[in-house]
């Protein structure tokens, strides 16, 4: 068994890469049904609006992506050295295609944010400045509102790829070569 054996160390890393992609997963599942929808409210004026988006998506990137990165690369550490000892380790053996499924999520929700999800941030941050300097800027407000719409149904996307990586990851952390089989 992982937990208990020679492996024991891998057993407290999966936890790290599991809870921070639960983490990860409820800071983004949040942000769309409980803090976007405040801000397309009509009556939060559009200089306001983009301020506070502005302010919710830097403030994001400073806690979220070096989580993802940690997780992504226990996942990665576990995945190699679970497929270099596949064959002499049966927890390695049981544990390779969740911690593997794992990492690939990870590296997926990365490639999500990259490549969906950080442009609809900076045109949101750009808007956010046209409407601080001319808060009557109807162009920049109509667009504003419609990328938070955008923002908020797309951000389930990258909220689904987390909480697979999470759960990928509770599964990885129940087989440890043990009995025990869901």
């Amino acid at each position: 068994m992982a937990s208990t054996g020679n492996y024991w160390w891998m057993t407290p890393i999966q936890a790290v890469a599991t809870l921070g992609a639960a983490v990860n997963f409820g800071g983004s599942a949040l942000q769309s049904p409980l803090i976007m929808p405040m801000l397309q409210m009509p009556e939060v004026p559009a200089v306001h609006a983009g301020k506070m988006t502005a302010y919710l998506l830097h403030n994001s990137e400073h806690f979220f992506p070096p989580l993802n990165m940690l997780c992504t690369l226990s996942n990665l550490g576990l995945t190699v050295f679970c497929f270099l000892h596949r064959d002499s380790s049966s927890a390695c053996a049981y544990k390779l295609p969740f911690v593997g499924s794992a990492f690939g999520l990870s590296v997926a929700t990365t490639a999500y944010a990259l490549g969906i999800m950080v442009p609809m941030n900076r045109r949101m941050a750009t808007l956010a400045d046209n409407l601080n300097v001319n808060s009557a800027d109807d162009k920049s407000e109509k667009e504003l509102r419609q990328l938070q719409k955008r923002w908020q149904k797309l951000n389930y996307g990258r909220a689904t790829i987390m909480i697979a990586s999470a759960i990928a990851g509770v599964f990885g952390l129940l087989q440890d070569g043990s009995t025990l089989r869901l």
